[in-house]
């Protein structure tokens, strides 16, 4: 009998996805301006296209090997890939990296509060402390469904902002590669082909454990399959359509901080306030599967004492690590992490197509 798909959870299982990644720099722009918008239209419409494929079926297979692996520690998917000595690096490294990321996402939230709303930066890192917080202490099942529910609003709400852009300066389209020249736009990488690849390598390091987590909730592999389509193609589809909505307006938006919400207000001026309050959703969303993580290495049972003392320990730990500015820690804790997801991806290539066990349940709890 055809396994059934559940569209409930397969909405849910790419959402989640989604709300891992989104973060501070889709949210901004910024990280779509540095790997699509500087190369051109075509060049960030080929980008997106191996960035889609790739993103496709990496989260297509972390879900798969979470269902049928069944991890008891989620951060054992390192050592499922790369083996006990590499893997064990990424089971400590990638989780520490997830609380300074999460300490970057609440210096952006302060950012976003007092630069756009006038507020005291204290404000704006509390409350992307505490609600991270209190939905990780909810429990890893309904932290999947609060984010997978939130990402896939957020970015169809940035897709119809950037169509917006697009429809009202479509002549920006011919003019950009012209324009192009004359700045100096922030770029990632040179050539479209491995901006892709970077883009996807960046993107699943952060988010392996959380897929492998939520997969394992999994009910067959229809679902897993069509949750990492769905993550894979909608989140590049949004980062596309964004990166084009950047383009056509680029002369106004390659300096800005946060040139998607440039962006907005150049498009549709009334909707710029409701935009910054959606791109603090979305820095929640990632925060919360940031911070599970982290929690996730000490404590992998999220009703036990244990769990909730360390979540309240790494949020306070992440909230003072908040103080510092925002750019200073992006360009700290960014550079290596396209280039680690490399070997990961390595990995999983390896186990996936070459490994002779790589279709058997493999113990690797610590």
């Amino acid at each position: 009998m055809p396994e059934k798909a559940h569209w409930k959870e397969i909405i849910l299982f790419g959402g989640a996805i989604m709300g891992s990644v989104v973060g501070a720099g889709f949210a901004s722009g910024q990280e779509v301006m540095q790997f699509f918008t500087h190369l051109g239209f075509i060049g960030s419409i080929g980008a997106g296209l191996v960035g889609m494929l790739l993103l496709a079926w990496i989260s297509m297979t972390i879900l798969e090997d979470g269902r049928t692996q069944q991890f008891e520690d989620a951060n054992d998917i390192f050592t499922y890939y790369c083996g006990q000595r590499i893997g064990l690096f990424f089971k400590w490294f990638v989780p520490t990296l997830m609380l300074l990321a999460f300490s970057i996402m609440i210096s952006a939230a302060a950012a976003t509060i007092h630069e756009h709303f006038g507020l005291h930066p204290a404000l704006g890192r509390f409350f992307m402390a505490v609600l991270p917080l209190i939905t990780v202490l909810t429990g890893l099942k309904r932290l999947a469904r609060i984010v997978g529910s939130i990402a896939p609003f957020f970015i169809s709400v940035t897709m119809i902002i950037s169509l917006t852009s697009i429809a009202r300066h479509s002549g920006g389209i011919v003019d950009s590669a012209r324009v192009l020249q004359s700045l100096h736009v922030p770029s990632a990488y040179s050539h479209w082909f491995v901006s892709g690849i970077m883009y996807a390598s960046f993107l699943m390091v952060g988010f392996m454990p959380f897929a492998a987590g939520i997969g394992k909730q999994a009910k067959n592999r229809i679902d897993t399959r069509l949750g990492g389509m769905f993550a894979g193609i909608f989140f590049l589809a949004g980062a596309m359509i964004l990166s084009t909505g950047l383009l056509v307006i680029i002369g106004d938006v390659y300096n800005k901080q946060i040139p998607s919400l440039a962006m907005a207000s150049a498009s549709i001026p009334p909707i710029a306030p409701f935009f910054a309050l959606l791109m603090l959703t979305g820095i929640y969303t990632a925060s919360t599967s940031m911070l599970w993580t982290a929690v996730n290495r000490i404590e992998g049972n999220d009703h036990t004492l244990k769990y909730r003392f360390a979540a309240l320990f790494l949020t306070i730990l992440a909230f003072f690590g908040g103080h510092l500015q925002f750019a200073t820690m992006v360009g700290i804790v960014y550079p290596a992490v396209g280039y680690l997801g490399l070997i990961l991806m390595a990995g999983m290539l390896y186990r996936r197509f070459f490994s002779a066990v790589g279709g058997t349940k493999t113990n690797l709890s610590s």
